[in-house]
């Protein structure tokens, strides 16, 4: 078999071909394809991009957007370059790109970055919705990552500008209320009691913390001895870790406290994963399979997540002192942020107005009531939901 002439300007390195080259006694070195049909078809058209230019034409494309042709890559190349950056790294929301990106590369991985269009996006986060099941927040964050990405790529000159720029694809409504799957999960005191219990031993002290403080997961998880006060009964969270970049000191339970003390010291951070000897980074596994030896239902939509550990601490934390000294042990800069955690139940409302009329009717006769009249009996009966 003949080889054809144009095979000697081909080069295939680690399942890849590239060009390779001299025209006007200059060396032109670039990727042609992955199969030696789509390198020969490169070669053809970079060829006659050049002659083109040489000659002043106006081809259909121009020799510079060969070159341009030349920088892009696909999606999936681009993004991990960028998410592996020093400065993308160091991102407070560097762990949750990279949950968003496994998402996003399964659509797009092999995509060229110029191939990326409004429309291709919209069907994206309608199969993520209506496919996948994915919640609202979670089909934006990953928006918003696309977004920034392809900003990224036309700051690199990579691609002309970012296709889906401003509001060419809307984010979606979301719905954060979690009170109503919350109130449904059914979740009495005994019950959480119960799902401390049954976790494995590293993540009872973690669920605690949850539970008692309301301190995000990431503040926990990154929380250090240095900041861990055993005289005070205090842990620090610095600014750095901190959602709303503000430091703040967390009081710990006296019992908790001697919890923590007693773990093992294996580095600079409080809960290490002793099989790495790093930090956790996660712990959805085993509050899952906690929850599951509870009886209690998990998932984002109509299931049990850890951050609702969060908002159980802020309905307590209301119920037992005032709105400003929970806003702070929160870390909530206006109050009014506090109020979105809080879910009042039907037995919290009977109990309010019961006191408001103590208050004002005690001093008048009793009025003798049947123990058990068949609205006592409802109200009393309800199961005390957090």
């Amino acid at each position: 078999m003949i080889k054809p002439k144009n095979d000697r300007n081909l080069v295939s390195r680690e399942g890849k071909w590239y060009l390779d080259f001299t025209f006007r006694g200059k060396r032109i070195r670039q990727f042609g394809g992955y199969t030696k049909d789509q390198a020969r078809n490169t070669l053809a058209k970079v060829r006659i991009a050049l002659l083109d230019d040489r000659l002043g034409f106006n081809g259909s494309e121009s020799l510079g957007a060969i070159r341009l042709k030349k920088k892009r890559g696909t999606f999936g190349e681009y993004t991990r370059s960028v998410l592996d950056s020093a400065e993308w790294k160091a991102k407070r929301s560097a762990e949750r790109n990279e949950t968003s990106f496994k998402n996003l590369n399964r659509a797009f991985g092999s995509t060229p970055l110029s191939d990326i269009k409004p429309g291709t996006v919209r069907r994206y986060i309608t199969d993520r919705i209506e496919k996948d099941g994915a919640a609202p927040a979670s089909a934006n964050r990953e928006l918003s990552l696309l977004k920034s990405i392809l900003y990224t790529a036309e700051s690199d000159e990579l691609i002309p500008s970012n296709p889906i720029r401003g509001r060419k694809v809307k984010k979606l409504e979301e719905n954060n209320k979690r009170d109503k799957v919350i109130l449904g999960l059914e979740l009495t005191d005994e019950k959480l009691a119960l799902l401390v219990d049954g976790a494995e031993d590293y993540l009872k002290p973690i669920l605690r913390l949850a539970l008692t403080t309301g301190m995000r997961r990431n503040e926990i998880l990154c929380a250090k001895w240095k900041d861990f006060n055993l005289t005070l009964g205090t842990l620090r969270i610095p600014a750095e870790i901190a959602k709303t970049k503000r430091e703040r000191v967390v009081p710990v339970d006296p019992v908790l406290c001697a919890e923590i003390d007693s773990l093992p010291r294996l580095g600079e951070y409080v809960f290490i994963n002793p099989e790495t000897g790093r930090r956790r980074k996660d712990v959805r596994g085993g509050f899952e399979a906690a929850c599951k030896s509870t009886g209690i239902e998990t998932g984002r939509r109509h299931g049990f997540v850890f951050h609702d550990l969060r908002h159980i601490a802020a309905y307590h934390l209301v119920k037992t002192t005032d709105i400003v000294t929970a806003a702070e042990i929160l870390g909530h800069a206006d109050p009014k942020m506090t109020m979105r955690y809080v879910h009042p139940t039907d037995a919290d409302k009977h109990e309010a107005v019961k006191r408001v009329a103590e208050r004002l009717f005690s001093t008048r006769q009793k009025v003798d009531i049947a123990p058990e009249t068949a609205v006592q009996k409802v109200v009393e009966n309800r199961i005390q939901i957090h």
